[in-house]
């Protein structure tokens, strides 16, 4: 969860940041920031750090190999939501509150930041936890295949790991069942969390 929670604030920074700045300003800003993103939403990232694992892993730390992990998995997840968010204030920086808020001689720095971005929070909160389950669930693919944080340090991959055997699997299931479900059940709470604060803080929700 710590890996899950320190990359899905990397990436929601520069989402963010690049975001606004790309769906605000348009033109030569917009096409460079997303050509960039094109790019670095093209890496996979599992071979990735597979390589950068067999090729630096053994001279670092466990810590120093969890702190990698972390920033490598947030530098390469911005990209979606830097496009969400580009694409929410497309539509919010024509309405009058951000006219008025020019007219009136604001900075374009503050427009951005302090007006359009919260109007559009309540849209990226759900992409924001569904980014950490899906967080969890590729730190855990890298323990399980020995290319993420290594033992002991406990993660739900390396308890996964320990169960990669036919006779665990048959004899010893409660080594595989219990971290799986968990880890299951956990996913899914953080997605709901989600969906909960999006509609207590949306003041177009239904339910309000």
């Amino acid at each position: 969860m710590t890996v899950g929670v320190v990359a899905v604030i990397i990436e929601t920074f520069i989402g963010i940041l690049l975001g606004g700045l790309a769906g605000y300003f348009g033109g030569a800003v917009d096409m460079i920031i997303m050509r960039v993103a094109e790019v670095i939403g093209g890496l996979p990232f599992l071979p990735f750090m597979m390589i950068l694992s067999a090729v630096i892993g053994a001279r670092l730390t466990t810590q120093e190999k969890m702190y990698m992990v972390m920033i490598i998995l947030g530098l390469l997840s911005w990209t979606g939501l830097c496009r969400l968010v580009r694409a929410q204030i497309f539509a919010q920086r024509e309405m009058e509150y951000v006219v008025a808020a020019k007219t009136m001689g604001v900075k374009e720095s503050k427009i951005i930041f302090r007006h359009i971005i919260p109007n559009v929070m309540s849209v990226t909160l759900v992409t924001i936890t569904l980014s950490f389950g899906t967080a969890m669930l590729t730190e855990s693919s890298l323990s399980y295949l020995g290319f993420g944080i290594p033992l002991p340090t406990p993660t739900w991959g390396n308890l996964l790991t320990g169960a990669n055997n036919s006779i665990v699997v048959k004899q010893y299931w409660w080594r595989w069942v219990f971290p799986a479900a968990i880890f299951a059940l956990t996913t899914i709470s953080i997605n709901l969390i989600g969906d909960a604060i999006r509609d207590a803080i949306d003041p177009k929700s239904s339910e309000r």
